[in-house]
């Protein structure tokens, strides 16, 4: 395998995780048509997936602008950020996926016998657990009735678009619902400095002000945020497991379930779940024979990933390290940018979602993009928890499941 791809995977991923609303399977699905061979592909891929996973936290945090992964990250990072300490935000998610990819890697060749048993295990149970996950997470949310309006009529849109044979469903479904909704909504505004000094980085233990959904006390953590980054990295086994339940936004959501997270653990949670979920996909794929990740499923179709394990996890490693270190340097640039009224470029964007959306998947995914962007606006102005939205792809779950 060649080497050198990764620079360029690395490259390709950090531009595009930068750039709101475009996804990873996006820029995966493009490659896949311009006839590279099939170890090049593989390669870029395996390079690109953790450089977009990493960079995709910055629209999120500064812009407002998340995709389906990193939904819910914006309500603690706008938070920091508004407060002045958004480069603490940005050292928050990048030394979490650090810490969170080395423990991944540690307990990888154990995870794919945990996956082999506790698979074998729940599988006759799995289409419960997703339901009951699901009216749990309805139930927990801000406006359980509204939410679970949005929930069914994001799962009604989601079953429709999965089911006409367009080419790629989720492109229209995502880039309308979480890019285009975000878009609709956004609002130049004024930005404090952001500042990096020593006494300015704020004690974790007294962050009590930020709990997903509740606006409870949550006390002292006096651990700090590390625990909840071997936390994120349980629970991202665990997002392997369950279909239609795999985005970090939500299974950090299921998190609050049983442990309070406040606004750094809450984005440690996230990051930690994010890595850890895209490489144990690498473990799930070989050893269930299931893949929750789009990265992964697209590489099991052009290469043998069992046989190639050793390189594709280096090669994981090499690019998600060598994003950590590019984002950090330029952490003071980037919030410099988030400064800039996005509002011409937003307008940009939405023209290059919706041609691409029409030129992947003709009329009726621009139907559905337009349905989509719709339901994304209205979401954030009824202020539901936009991973309510995830319906779209869980109700479609549970119909096949049940």
């Amino acid at each position: 395998m060649n080497f050198l791809l990764v620079f360029v995977g690395l490259f390709i991923g950090l531009v595009a995780g930068l750039i709101p609303g475009l996804h990873s399977n996006t820029i995966i699905a493009a490659l896949a048509s311009i006839g590279l061979n099939n170890e090049d592909f593989a390669v870029l891929v395996i390079s690109i997936f953790p450089a977009h996973m990493i960079a995709s936290f910055i629209p999120s945090i500064f812009f407002v602008v998340p995709d389906e992964g990193t939904a819910i990250s914006v309500l603690p990072g706008q938070r920091l950020v508004q407060e002045g300490k958004g480069i603490i935000a940005v050292k928050i998610v990048l030394f979490s996926c650090f810490f969170a990819g080395l423990c991944s890697l540690g307990i990888f060749m154990f995870s794919k016998e945990f996956f082999s048993i506790t698979y074998a295990f729940l599988k006759p149970y799995i289409k419960y657990i997703v339901l009951l996950f699901s009216i749990i997470f309805l139930w927990r949310s801000k406006q359980p009735l509204l939410a679970a309006v949005v929930f069914i009529l994001s799962g009604s849109l989601g079953y429709y678009a999965l089911n006409i044979g367009i080419y790629d469903p989720f492109l229209p479904l995502f880039s309308g619902m979480f890019a285009m909704g975000a878009i609709l909504n956004y609002k130049a505004g004024s930005m404090p400095k952001q500042k990096e000094k020593q006494h300015e980085v704020p004690d974790v233990r007294k962050f009590h002000e930020f709990t997903y959904s509740r606006d409870r006390h949550v006390g002292h953590l006096d651990l700090g945020f590390i625990k909840y980054v071997l936390l994120g990295v349980i629970f991202g086994m665990f997002a392997d497991l369950l279909p239609g339940i795999s985005s970090a936004s939500q299974v950090a959501a299921f998190m609050t379930i049983f442990f309070p997270l406040n606004t750094i653990s809450f984005l440690a949670s996230i990051a930690a779940i994010s890595v850890s979920a895209g490489m144990f996909s690498l473990a799930t794929v070989t050893s269930i024979g299931k893949s929750r990740v789009g990265a992964t499923a697209w590489l099991s179709k052009f290469i043998d990933i069992n046989a190639n394990l050793l390189p594709l996890l280096v090669f994981f490693m090499v690019s998600m390290v060598l994003s950590i270190f590019v984002l950090y340097i330029l952490r003071k640039k980037i919030c410099v940018l988030a400064s800039i009224d996005f509002s011409r470029f937003n307008l940009v964007l939405a023209f290059y979602l919706a041609a691409l959306v029409i030129l992947l998947n003709g009329f009726y995914g621009l139907v559905i993009f337009c349905i989509a962007s719709a339901l994304g606006w209205l979401t954030i102005k009824l202020d539901v928890e936009r991973t309510t939205m995830m319906g779209a792809v869980i109700i479609p779950t549970l119909i096949l499941l049940f």
